[in-house]
């Protein structure tokens, strides 16, 4: 069994209440009960959605409490197009090597790429006429195929399960990892008498029909049975005559009803399993994308309020939780996240202007969220698996939708922000104790005010202690008034009531200091 990647609380504390609510939801749905005499006590495993990391520990736990329950049979109730090689490998692994209970995999709408590898682990395949089961090939995003070395690296250890699992459960190993590898064409064939058949390939079938073998002829299933450019996909009804599946049953109670199991538990995802898999969705990391930045944003323009920071921890715990969850993030990949984060900080608290530390920052948290979209564990290596290249182009489709969000957002909150009752809380407008405010504030200069106000060089009141930031009241020529600004110290903590001295002023942050002699 391969090593998981478990984030410690630090990262992601809000996944781990998650998890433990999804583990306490799991444990009170497995209630046992007392079978009738003559009936076979089984459990039903629920095992839907994305196959991966976090998917494979919660249905080991519903698996293990099944066991716990009672029950001589779990169903395993699939429904998936699969998800994470490493992950799907790990599922196989562990139901070949269950000896106690005898396992079944129901598979009502569809088993496809892992979940075919999950399906034919299981002793015995069930499944609704129109289900599917197969396509199970590693391949590049837009179809392109692998070849040579780099396919057999990619390929070898899904094949070599595939072959496995035929060969413990008796079904044609040929015609499993068909459903694997491109290129092959898989024949059906029945000697002159009818009485042998047999599954063969292209250069198997040359040399039989020469002594007289031909097609088998089975109303439903085409011959060959796959071909040189797909991947066997078969429904129901045609994994029965092909020997893939054992039985055919509408559903799942028709199933339990027609070998008089009795069912004494029933495990299928909690809602914390399922707040996971949202939250994990591209479209749900894209907004918590656009909530970080915008956060981010906000504390840069407005700092020291606490607000703004609290909800970017929050969307970055997530950010990281989830990916490190199920599989799909690295530490190196969290690592350049907070770098970017710390570099950022920098740049906004001890380094003035806008320069390296700067870019490097947005180039690190941008990288590093574009890759936790990415699995970067998949047979192969980077950049050699269908779950690499496309998790690469949703990261970057997601981090990019989220980057113009942003900015739509950014023009909301400077523009309408301060105008909202609520929120409009985060930027001080009344000036806090015994402020000037119908002339200059008390020794401030003659400046020249320039494009940006208040220019550099003008004098202030911090009404509100900075941290290093905070709000400062401005003597404003146009309004002939005192307009409070937030304001961020370059010399770290200030007291309220200190006058302080405007060091610079551009990019929408104002840099101060408080004011010498």
């Amino acid at each position: 069994m391969t090593s998981r990647r478990y984030p410690p609380p630090v990262c992601s504390w809000g996944m781990l209440v998650l998890a433990l609510c999804a583990s306490v939801s799991g444990a009170a749905a497995a209630a046992p009960s007392t079978p009738p005499a003559g009936s076979t006590p089984v459990a039903v495993v629920e095992l839907k959605g994305t196959i991966d990391d976090y998917s494979y520990e919660q249905f080991v736990k519903r698996f293990e409490k099944a066991r716990a329950s009672g029950a001589k049979v779990i169903v395993v109730n699939l429904n998936t197009y699969g998800g994470l090689v490493t992950a799907g490998l790990d599922t196989s692994r562990f139901l070949k090597s269950q000896t106690d209970v005898r396992t079944v995999a129901f598979v009502g709408d569809k088993a496809i790429s892992a979940g075919a590898m999950i399906a034919l682990a299981c002793d015995e395949i069930v499944m609704a006429p129109y289900a599917l089961l197969g396509d199970c090939a590693p391949i590049l995003s837009g179809g392109e195929t692998l070849g040579g070395t780099e396919r057999e690296k990619v390929e070898t250890p899904i094949r070599a399960d595939f072959t496995a699992s035929a060969l413990r459960n008796g079904y044609d190993p040929l015609l499993a990892t068909s459903m694997v590898t491109l290129g092959l064409t898989v024949h059906w064939v029945e000697d002159a008498t009818m009485t042998k058949r047999r599954f063969v390939d292209q250069a198997e079938f040359d040399r039989l029909s020469k002594d007289g073998w031909t097609h088998v002829v089975e109303p439903g299933v085409g011959n060959p049975v796959d071909g040189p450019n797909t991947l066997l996909t078969v429904d129901g009804r045609t994994a029965v005559k092909l020997g893939l599946a054992k039985a055919e049953f509408a559903t799942l109670d028709a199933l339990v009803a027609a070998r008089n199991y009795q069912v004494v538990a029933n495990l299928t995802p909690t809602w914390g399993d399922a707040a996971v898999s949202i939250l994990g969705s591209p479209a749900a990391r894209s907004l918590l994308i656009v909530l970080l930045f915008l956060a981010l944003y906000t504390a840069m323009h407005t700092p020291g309020h606490g607000l703004p920071e609290a909800v970017a921890l929050i969307a970055l715990g997530l950010l990281v939780g989830i990916p490190l969850l199920n599989g799909y993030a690295q530490w190196w990949e969290v690592g350049l996240i907070v770098a970017g984060i710390v570099l950022l900080a920098v740049e906004m608290f001890v380094l003035p202007g806008f320069g390296v530390a700067g870019i490097a920052g947005i180039v690190a948290l941008l990288v590093g969220l574009v890759l936790t979209f990415v699995g970067g564990d998949a047979p192969g290596g980077v950049g050699k698996s269908v779950n690499w290249w496309a998790g690469l182009q949703t990261g970057l489709v997601s981090v990019v939708s989220a980057m113009g969000l942003t900015i739509v957002g950014a023009f909301f909150l400077s523009r309408y922000l301060p105008k909202v009752p609520l929120f409009g809380r985060l930027v001080l407008t009344n000036v806090a104790g015994d402020v000037e405010r119908t002339g200059p504030l008390p020794g401030a200069p003659a400046v020249d005010h320039g494009p940006f106000w208040p220019a550099v060089g003008a004098f202030g009141d911090a009404v509100s202690e900075l941290r290093p930031g905070g709000s400062v009241a401005f003597y404003d020529p146009t309004i002939a008034d005192v307009r409070v600004m937030s304001v961020i110290s370059a010399t770290g903590y200030v007291a309220r009531g200190t006058k302080i001295t405007v060091l610079d002023n551009k990019d929408n942050r104002i840099l101060v200091r408080p004011q010498e002699g």
